[in-house]
């Protein structure tokens, strides 16, 4: 009986786990179980109700889904020569991440000069991803939520309110492009090596989450955003299949210096 319930809570798997870059319809079909006793359905050809054979044949029904699950989610994208590990206020994970949200959004939206990116710490759900073959799952696993990226025009003083947010939550993922220096309680912030202009127009990538005032970021709340479409998820696999060497990222500390 449990072993029914496994086969198709993974077929249900299968069938929700294809990539999408938006809303997905899934019509899953339907399995009725009597409410009063718990039994479970009889297999159609089948009087006896549920047996090994009719257990037997959901598993083969399955089989081609679970196949092509393992193919995509093992998949492997590139190779990584130094192991991936989460920190603040800064690391390498977070360096790596936030550096593919700046390529990607530029990309994306050739015409807004993306200043840098960002994403919440907490966003990251593993602590390191080993040396080795990257594969799809692994990514899967660091975000395994439906976020998506996102594009924020904000002032500059939206940006110094933003970026003391993450300073004082221990620091966030930062791309490149940005860098910010606590000295003597006060911060110095700089993007693309100029200090910020609290009149300048300064566009910004990070995810829906973020965006919408998640993990305290409400001064975002309210802010028209430009979407690309594209989960974050989808974005870093699309990014790191496009390698053509080891990935070898390095945390120097030079981007929050807190």
């Amino acid at each position: 009986m449990n072993k029914l319930f496994t086969y198709l809570a993974v077929s249900a798997c299968l069938l929700s786990c294809k990539t999408s870059y938006g809303p997905v319809t899934v019509s899953p079909s339907v399995y009725n179980i009597n409410a009063d006793t718990g039994a479970l359905p009889q297999v159609p050809g089948n009087g006896e109700g549920t047996t090994s054979e009719s257990v037997d044949e959901v598993a083969g029904l399955i089989a081609p889904y679970k196949a092509q699950l393992d193919a995509k989610m093992n998949r492997v994208l590139a190779e990584i020569v130094t192991p991936l590990k989460k920190g603040s206020p800064e690391s390498n994970l977070g360096n790596w991440m936030a550096d593919i949200m700046q390529v990607a959004a530029t990309e994306y939206y050739p015409d807004h000069p993306i200043a840098f990116a960002a994403t919440n710490s907490g966003g990251l759900r593993v602590s390191e991803i080993g040396a080795g073959p990257l594969i799809v799952s692994e990514i899967y696993e660091l975000m395994p939520f439906d976020n998506k990226l996102v594009v924020l025009p904000l002032t500059g003083v939206q940006v110094k309110e933003f970026i003391n947010h993450i300073a004082n939550s221990g620091g966030w993922p930062v791309s490149d492009e940005l860098r910010v220096n606590r000295s003597g309680g006060k911060l110095n912030v700089k993007i693309k090596g100029r200090a910020l202009d609290p009149a300048a127009t300064y566009y910004v990538a990070t995810i829906d989450y973020v965006a919408n005032g998640g993990s305290n970021s409400s001064m975002l709340k309210g802010i028209p955003q430009i979407e690309t479409g594209y989960f974050l998820r989808d974005v870093l696999i699309d990014f790191a299949g496009r390698s053509t060497a080891p990935i070898d990222v390095k945390s120097t500390g030079e981007r929050m210096k807190l």
